[in-house]
């Protein structure tokens, strides 16, 4: 799936689940792809379509980290297709140990991974 096929169903995931949709920005758009909110707390979302490969994953988990200063509550998001599976799979202690959660969206929907 190419990343602009990706905000659809995670926004309406998200609305589905409670969180209201602060921002998005698709495209070449500057800024995070998705900012949320829920209970009080801002999530930022970054997505990646295909191509898939492991520098464009890098690129992504780059884009998550530069946003961490360590004094924010915000929470962080990664929104990958199905065939970022395998690197996220690899990645998921790191990202765990960061507070980062991962979604995957197929034609099946969304999907929390971790």
């Amino acid at each position: 799936m190419k990343e602009e096929q990706l905000f659809d169903p995670m926004i309406a995931y998200l609305e589905k689940e409670g969180y209201s949709i602060l921002e998005q920005h698709r495209g070449h758009e500057h800024g995070t792809d998705i900012v949320a909110t829920k209970d009080g707390h801002k999530f930022l979302l970054e997505l990646k379509g295909d191509p898939s490969d492991i520098a464009w994953f890098g690129a992504l988990i780059y884009q998550i980290m530069k946003n961490i200063d360590g004094t924010s509550s915000d929470k962080y998001i990664l929104v990958v297709s199905e065939n970022y599976r395998k690197y996220a799979a690899r990645c998921r202690f790191p990202l765990q140990k960061l507070s980062i959660m991962v979604y995957i969206v197929n034609e099946n929907g969304v999907e929390l991974f971790f």
